[in-house]
């Protein structure tokens, strides 16, 4: 909390002392090549049985980054910060690419459906300590016992963030790269357009599989 870039934690500061205008982020889905490099894909393309995805998220202030995916059971799988990485910091600064899932891909597999990401962005310690405390692996469990101890934790506090934020003002830009271009963006930014500040928003995004 001494660097002067980052977001101090302190427990129970005012959520006024971290709201920023215009808080937003830019994130890229990329589809893992078999050399291992993430090459930026449309986000709204039909991903098949194999294929393997990772998403870049950028912010445009200081803040606490978290990625989750819904599985099929209804249940959501923390994958950043994950429990198979509770050392890991989730802290973004601006203009820092934080790669999601890090070292691996997500890989999408049968049956065909829609995959949604939780995406959450937050300046304010108070907004995630529920959150942060579902996700992070207890120093003497195992991970099966994470998944399911904390499968009800994580579910309500993502749905506490969801109801709390929502989709409330944001702006949402897809930038789509022209004809002819070599160098592909496919970026989509994610921007709360309100001129109030505010210290957290929120944004689902769906993947399809056909």
């Amino acid at each position: 909390g001494t660097q002067p870039s980052r977001v101090p934690v302190t427990p129970g500061a005012a959520v006024a002392a971290y709201a920023a205008p215009h808080l937003g982020f830019r994130y890229t889905v990329g589809l893992v090549n078999q050399a291992g490099k993430a090459e930026p894909v449309d986000p709204d393309r039909d991903f098949r049985k194999g294929e393997c995805v990772q998403m870049e998220v950028e912010s445009n202030q200081s803040g606490y980054l978290y990625v989750l995916s819904k599985q099929s059971s209804g249940g959501w799988k923390p994958m950043f910060p994950a429990p198979e990485m509770p050392d890991e910091s989730n802290v973004a600064d601006p203009g820092q690419k934080v790669r999601v899932p890090k070292d691996y891909c997500f890989e999408i597999n049968d049956p065909p459906g829609t995959e949604t990401l939780f995406v959450m962005l937050s300046r304010s310690p108070s907004d995630f300590f529920e959150l942060y405390d579902a996700i992070k692996l207890p120093p003497n469990a195992t991970s099966n016992q994470v998944q399911l101890a904390d499968a009800r934790v994580v579910n309500s506090a993502v749905e506490k963030m969801a109801k709390t934020f929502g989709t409330r003002d944001l702006v949402i830009k897809k930038v789509t790269p022209a004809a002819g271009k070599q160098d592909t963006d496919y970026s989509v930014y994610v921007v709360n357009g309100s001129d109030k500040p505010s210290s957290t928003i929120v944004k689902k995004i769906e993947i399809r599989h056909r």
